[in-house]
């Protein structure tokens, strides 16, 4: 597994559409940008009772069969949620069908954001900074109405289930990541000429972030990476790293 640059990470964050060189933007599309990062999402009249708006990250076209899921950064209504597990790079996985589609895709927990009906993500370009991109966006198995469809259609016990779900998800305390490149940003002050240039060191989860507890829809981690600690950061930020 490669370890990115600092450098790599401050370029290639999902919401900077063209790269920047020689002190201007220039023509070259940044391949990690992400159109949902720069949407607004308004509240929704749905209670979420029997399927939730999900936005699928351009990692989930590795598999050609999820191309339909990418609507240029809209949110898809996800229905008959199921859980299929943990997958063989160690993340859980969920099955779903779109619309009144019957197909059913099958994804990794890092490659999509739900919205919970009553979340409004402002996106304003006045107010948005590149560390509060994720803060309003919850990960599918932190929501709890989501989590009571997938358990609703396995037919079993949504409080057993749950614990299934929390047993298995992959970041505990002493896990080691990586930062993930696109979604991560280093705290500016790293932005130096010889840090540029500098692989960013790897992480270590420390545990929940202390701001998760505040809402059960949303899933927050401490994370130290090298002498810095980071108290709020989103799953799909962050790679397991599985060979070191």
């Amino acid at each position: 597994m490669s370890f990115p640059t600092v450098g790599e990470l401050l370029d290639s964050f999902c919401t900077i559409e063209r790269k920047y060189h020689g002190g201007k933007f220039s023509s070259t599309e940044n391949p990690f940008y992400e159109n949902f990062s720069k949407r607004r999402f308004n509240y929704s009249a749905s209670s979420d009772l029997d399927k939730v708006r999900m936005v699928f990250l351009k990692s989930v076209l590795d598999n050609p069969t999820n191309k339909t899921l990418r609507r240029n950064g809209r949110f898809i209504w996800c229905k008959n949620l199921s859980y299929a597990g943990i997958n063989e790079a160690g993340y859980r996985a969920l099955s779903f069908t779109v619309d009144d589609g019957k197909k059913r895709f099958i994804v990794s927990e890092n490659e999509c954001l739900c919205i919970p009906s009553k979340t409004y993500v402002n996106n304003n370009s006045l107010f948005r900074t590149k560390d509060k991109t994720f803060l309003p966006f919850s990960s599918v198995f932190s929501y709890q109405k989501a989590l009571r469809i997938m358990a609703r259609y396995e037919g079993i016990d949504t409080d057993k289930f749950k614990t299934v779900v929390q047993e298995q998800k992959p970041f505990r305390p002493g896990t080691l990541v990586i930062p993930k490149v696109g979604y991560f940003y280093p705290q500016i002050h790293l932005e130096t000429p010889q840090h540029r240039q500098t692989e960013h060191p790897c992480g270590i989860i420390l545990g929940d972030s202390f701001h998760a507890k505040r809402d059960i829809a949303r899933e927050f981690y401490r994370v130290r990476f090298g002498d810095i600690t980071y108290e709020k950061i989103h799953p799909i930020q962050m790679e397991i790293i599985n060979a070191v």
